[in-house]
């Protein structure tokens, strides 16, 4: 038996298994990324607000709600339980047993379109209100950590200041600003009635108050067409 070339036989074999095994982990760890990877796009994807708001509306669309009675369901749906039992308890009585409570909903707010949309929108212009204030609010402090940015007139207008624009624009019947900086944003909204004296008032300063650099929205409800360009703060 030729002793050198059965060690180099078995040495080759041994450095071919080696090789495979060096492969199959490499192929292991790349596999264990991709989940990991995964996994972090699905909980970035589940733990967002839009996720969950997504999620959400499949049942009140399959249930008969339409966007357009957004406005209406958000005045509905903030009612004390007293006057939401009050309003619905007609339509209770009278359809069928298999109607579901959204079903049911979805009838009484399209019965009542007009009328509770207006005052949906009016709860969601006074939402647009307070959230504005908020980002006035804390601009003192913002200013004061960031003496470097220029002044906050200048900056990209927020998506708060172009909800509340919006909103003011659609309660007042007017036109919106196409395009707008921070501080003419600012400026619009003081001039509609758009910016809360509250805030100023409790701070104990003037109510020509501007924004903060970020706020993020929350309305709770679809927000007249926005197609605000964040580099730029401008509308179409």
């Amino acid at each position: 038996m030729d002793f050198n070339s059965e060690e180099l036989r078995r040495r080759r074999a041994f450095e071919g298994a080696r090789d495979a095994k060096a492969k199959a982990d490499a192929r292991a760890a790349q596999a264990r990324q991709k989940v990991r990877a995964a996994k972090a796009r699905l909980n970035a994807t589940t733990r967002s607000e839009q996720w969950h708001r997504m999620s959400l509306g499949w049942l009140d669309r399959e249930a008969g709600y339409t966007g357009e009675m957004a406005s209406a369901r958000v005045y509905l749906r903030t009612l004390p339980i007293r006057e939401y039992v009050e309003l619905l308890s007609p339509y209770a009585d009278k359809m069928p047993d298999s109607t579901t409570n959204i079903q049911m909903e979805a009838t009484a707010v399209r019965d009542n379109l007009d009328v509770w949309t207006k005052k949906g929108d009016a709860l969601l212009l006074e939402r647009a209100k307070a959230d504005y204030a908020v980002e006035c609010a804390s601009f003192d402090e913002w200013e004061r950590d960031n003496p470097d940015k220029g002044g906050w007139r200048g900056q990209k207008s927020t998506r708060a200041q172009w909800l509340l624009m919006l909103r003011t624009a659609d309660a007042l019947a007017v036109a919106p600003p196409k395009s707008a900086n921070r501080g003419e944003a600012h400026d619009w909204l003081r001039a509609h009635g758009g910016n809360l004296r509250l805030a100023a008032a409790n701070r104990g300063t003037t109510d020509d108050m501007p924004p903060a650099l970020d706020h993020p929205d929350d309305t709770g409800a679809p927000a007249p067409s926005i197609d605000a360009a964040q580099d730029g703060g401008e509308i179409s």
